[in-house]
C-alpha cells in the first residue's frame, strides 16, 4: 500500500527574537531534529489521527463528501491546534483542484522532546512548526501532487494564520520558515511581505545549546511583552529600539563573515532579553539561563536564551576550539543539559513508499 511520509527540522532562534514581530531581520537556524509525519489510505473506517506526544488517544474523524473533517464532537483540547491546521491544509488542497479520500496520519515529534523523566518535555526546537510543515506536506503530496506549488515565503504566509489563532494572534513564521527551507536562514516581516534569505555562519565559531530544564509558553510570553506595550510604553520601545540595533548589526556581521562581531552581538541581545525580565513582568532569562551564561563567560565565550527564553533553550558559543566540550562539562556538574544538536542543511522532505 502506498503512503507518504514528510519530515521537517525543528529550529533554534540565534537573533533577532521578540523584536521580529515588528519587522526586525531576524537568524534562525534549522536543526537534525526532525518531525515525521506518515500518512497513508485506508478505509473510512478506519480514519485517524495518531500523535502520541500530545499525551492522548488516536483521533478518529470522518470526511464529508466535500472533503471537509468532521471531527468527533468531544476532541481532546491538547489536539485543537492540530485539527485547526489540517482544516486550513485541507482547504488549501480543495482551492487547487484536490480531492481528499479517507487516510491515517501519524505525527512523530518525538526527536523534539525530552523523555529522559518518563513524560515527553518540549525542549524548544518548534515542534509544532515542524508538525505543521511535515503535515502540510503530506497532505498535498497525497491529495494533490505536483500541483499549486508556491513559494516558501507564501507557504509560511499560509500556515502562520492557523499558527497565529493558536496563539492568540501572535506569532512571527519564523519556526515554519527554518522547518520549510532549512539551514540558517534570516527571516523579516515587511509589511503583509515575508522575507526569506540564506545565511551561512562562519565556520570559527563553535555553538552549541543548553537545555534550561523547563519548557516556555511562547504564547503566553508574546502575550507579556505585547501588554508591555501598553502598559510601559516608554520603557517598551527605548528597549524594543535597541534590541532592533543589535538584531541589525547581527544579521551585517553575519553577512560579511564577521565571527568576532556576531558573538559580539549575541552577547549583546542576551543582555537585552535579560532587561525584559522587570518589562514584562515574567523570566525571560531565568535562573537557570543566568548560570549557563556565567559558566559560559567563564570559559570565554558568550551565552543568550533561543526563542522566547522563560526557560527552553540557551545558544552558547566562543571562537576557541574545544569550547564546547568543555562547556558541557561544566553544565553537567552544575546539573545543566548539553543538547547534542546540529544544524540542518535540510528543509522538508517528502518521499513515497
Amino acid at each position: 500500500m502506498t503512503r507518504w511520509v514528510a519530515t521537517a527540522p525543528g529550529k533554534v532562534v540565534l537573533l533577532g527574537e521578540y523584536a521580529v514581530l515588528d519587522g526586525t531581520p531576524a537568524l534562525v537556524q534549522a536543526v537534525d531534529r526532525r518531525c515525521r509525519v506518515t500518512l497513508e489510505p485506508c478505509s473510512a473506517a478506519g480514519a485517524c489521527i495518531e500523535a502520541p506526544q500530545l499525551g492522548i488517544e488516536p483521533v478518529q474523524f470522518s470526511l464529508e463528501p466535500g472533503g471537509q473533517v468532521q471531527w468527533p464532537d468531544r476532541m481532546p483540547a491538547a489536539f485543537q491546534r492540530t485539527a485547526a491546521l489540517i482544516d486550513s491544509v485541507l482547504a488549501h488542497v480543495r482551492n487547487l483542484g484536490g480531492q481528499a479520500q479517507s487516510f491515517r496520519m501519524r505525527i512523530d515529534t518525538s526527536e523534539l522532546f525530552d523523555a529522559d523523566g518518563g513524560r515527553p518535555v518540549k525542549l524548544g526546537l518548534g515542534s509544532s512548526a515542524a508538525s505543521a510543515v511535515a503535515i502540510d506536506a503530506a497532505l498535498h503530496a497525497a491529495f494533490v501532487g505536483q500541483n499549486g506549488r508556491e513559494s516558501e515565503a507564501r507557504t509560511v504566509a499560509r500556515l502562520l494564520v492557523p499558527g497565529r489563532q493558536a496563539q492568540g494572534n501572535a506569532g512571527s513564521g519564523i519556526d515554519l520558515a527554518a522547518g520549510l527551507c532549512g539551514g540558517l536562514l534570516a527571516y523579516r516581516i515587511s509589511g503583509r511581505e515575508i522575507e526569506i534569505a540564506r545565511l551561512a555562519l562562519p565556520e570559527a565559531i563553535e555553538t552549541c545549546f543548553v537545555w534550561a530544564g523547563a519548557p516556555a509558553s511562547t504564547a503566553d510570553l508574546l502575550a507579556a511583552w505585547r501588554r508591555s506595550r501598553e502598559t510601559s510604553p516608554d520603557a517598551h520601545e527605548r528597549l524594543l529600539g535597541r534590541m532592533q540595533a543589535v538584531a541589525i548589526s547581527g544579521l551585517e556581521a553575519v553577512e560579511r563573515g564577521e565571527a568576532a562581531r556576531i558573538l559580539d552581538c549575541w552577547s549583546e541581545y542576551g543582555r537585552l532579553m535579560g532587561k525584559m525580565n522587570d518589562l514584562v513582568g515574567r523570566e525571560i532569562v531565568t535562573a537557570e539561563h543566568r548560570i549557563a551564561g556565567s559558566l559560559a563567560e567563564r570559559l570565554g565565550g558568550v551565552y543568550k536564551p533561543c526563542g522566547a527564553g522563560g526557560g527552553d533553550l540557551g545558544l552558547a558559543a566562543s571562537l576557541d576550539a574545544g569550547f564546547c566540550d568543555r562547556l558541557q562539562r561544566s553544565c553537567r556538574e552544575a546539573g545543566l543539559k548539553v543538547l547534542p544538536i546540529r544544524p540542518a542543511a535540510e528543509g522538508v522532505c517528502v518521499t513515497r513508499e
